[in-house]
C-alpha cells in the first residue's frame, strides 16, 4: 500500500516536472523568434534604404536626339526623311566626331574629325567618302544635302566647312567644298558661298 502512494506522488511530480518543462521550451522558443524577426526586420529594412541609396546616387546618362537628313534624286530641295537619332550627351560634349559618325551610320558618310568652334563647324572627310560626292549629278547633291542639312541642325551650328584629310578647298565635276555651308531658315535648304579663293581639285 506504502509502496503504491509512493509510486502514485512520484508520477505526479514526475507529471508536473514534465510540464513545466514544456512550458519553459516554449517560453525559450518564442523568446528566441522574436529577436530573429526583429533583425529580419532591420536587414529587409537596411537592404531597402541601401537599394534606395543606390538608384539615387547612380546617375542616368541623359541624352539627346540628333536629326538625319535623308535626301534621294526624286526631290533635290526637300528631304524624303528625316530621322531622329538618339545620342548620348555626353558623348555629343566629349566626342563630337563619334555623335556626328552614329548619326551618319546608316549612310555611306564617315567622317574623319569635326571640330566645333562657336556656332561653326569643320567637318573633315576621308577621301574615299569625298569620292562618293563626285558619283554622278545626282550623287553630289544627295550626299552634300545630306551632310551639309544634317550637320548644320546640330544645336548651335550655323556655319560650315567641310576639307578633306585635313585640306581644304577641294572639288570636283559634281560638288564643291570651296566655300561654307550657312543654316537655311526653318524648312528651307541650306545656302552656299563660295570662297574668293580658287579651289582644289579631287585627285582620284
Amino acid at each position: 500500500m506504502i509502496d503504491s502512494k509512493k509510486l502514485k506522488a512520484i508520477c505526479i511530480i514526475f507529471f508536473c516536472f514534465i510540464i513545466i518543462l514544456v512550458v519553459l521550451l516554449v517560453y525559450a522558443i518564442g523568446q528566441k523568434k522574436e529577436p530573429s524577426e526583429t533583425s529580419s526586420t532591420a536587414s529587409n529594412s537596411s537592404t531597402v534604404s541601401s537599394q534606395t541609396t543606390a538608384s539615387q546616387t547612380t546617375p542616368v546618362n541623359e541624352t539627346m536626339e540628333l536629326k538625319l537628313y535623308y535626301y534621294d534624286a526624286d526631290d533635290y530641295d526637300k528631304p524624303k526623311e528625316i530621322q531622329g537619332i538618339t545620342v548620348d550627351k555626353k558623348l555629343y560634349e566629349t566626342d563630337i566626331t563619334s555623335a556626328i559618325n552614329k548619326v551618319f551610320s546608316s549612310t555611306d558618310i564617315k567622317i574623319n574629325k569635326a571640330v566645333l568652334d562657336g556656332k561653326n563647324i569643320t567637318i573633315d572627310l576621308p577621301k574615299e567618302t569625298v569620292k562618293k560626292f563626285n558619283s554622278g549629278s545626282a550623287g553630289g547633291i544627295i550626299h552634300t544635302s545630306i551632310l551639309a542639312m544634317t550637320v548644320l541642325n546640330l544645336p548651335g551650328v550655323e556655319q560650315m566647312q567641310v576639307t578633306m584629310d585635313g585640306e581644304a578647298g577641294i572639288e570636283s565635276d559634281h560638288f564643291s567644298f570651296n566655300g561654307t555651308f550657312i543654316k537655311p531658315e526653318e524648312g528651307k535648304k541650306y545656302t552656299f558661298k563660295p570662297s574668293d579663293n580658287p579651289g582644289k581639285a579631287l585627285e582620284f
